[in-house]
């Protein structure tokens, strides 16, 4: 019985030490391994990347190109039904046409929407050289995320929009990203649930992204086609044509 017991107790003694090893895990360690699993390091070869696809929105299916180009340049395309929402934004300057609102002619920005694009624009991804774009990163520990052990990183911005990802404990890839910024001095909150994905010469690219808010299912995105390294003019992310 005796011996019994101390078999006990070294047993949880090990699951103890082996517990705090996976806690031990730094913010920098977690971001190695994030970034090994994603091919950071090719990312960073890429100078310009196509993504064709279609969104889902109340049953209805939009398809969309998406463009971006270093450095911090973007293009949306949308059509359906004979018209083509357009966003682009040069990596100063944005402007959305957006017929399915009535708007025909290209409209600058507003300051909310170009704080938000240009987050989006960030090719290589917020959390890479974070300490360099001037936001304050930390770990929170780990969290189940719907049945997955994933690290909880929290990111915040100079104006103060809150980002926090989800990274699978075992795979090191992004399931999980909550938005919290201001819009119009309200916060919008929101999360993107990535799925589906495949490696593309060889990096890890997402082939579906679900948009939830107050815990209810609002776009789908399908991610159906990747190309990197195109030949892509900077007047493509300019001010649209009519």
């Amino acid at each position: 019985m005796e011996k019994m017991k101390k078999s006990l107790l070294f047993f949880a003694a090990l699951l103890l030490v082996s517990g705090g090893a996976v806690m031990s895990q730094t913010l920098d360690e977690v971001l190695a391994g994030h970034f090994s699993a994603t091919g950071q390091d090719n990312l960073l070869k890429i100078n310009s990347q196509k993504i064709t696809g279609k969104m889902i929105q109340s049953g209805i299916e939009i398809p969309f190109v998406q463009y971006a180009k270093r450095p911090g340049k973007v293009r949306l395309e949308a059509s359906l039904q004979g018209m083509t929402l357009i966003q682009t934004f040069n990596g100063t300057e944005g402007w959305m046409i957006n017929p399915f609102a009535g708007v025909t002619a290209p409209q600058p920005m507003t300051e909310d929407q170009l704080r938000s694009v240009k987050y989006q624009a960030d090719s290589d991804g917020m959390l890479w050289n974070w300490k360099e774009k001037g936001y304050q990163v930390t770990l929170e520990g780990q969290e189940d995320m719907e049945g997955t052990s994933c690290y909880k990183i929290k990111l915040a911005t100079e104006p103060g929009d809150i980002f926090t990802f989800w990274i699978d404990a075992d795979t090191y890839i992004l399931l999980r990203q909550n938005t919290k910024m201001t819009v119009m001095g309200n916060e919008s909150e929101s999360d993107n649930y990535f799925s589906n994905y495949s490696m593309v010469e060889g990096i890890a690219m997402p082939g579906k992204a679900e948009t939830k808010m107050q815990g209810q299912l609002v776009m789908t995105l399908i991610f159906e086609k990747v190309e990197f390294n195109q030949e892509l003019e900077d007047t493509l992310f300019d001010k649209p044509s009519v």
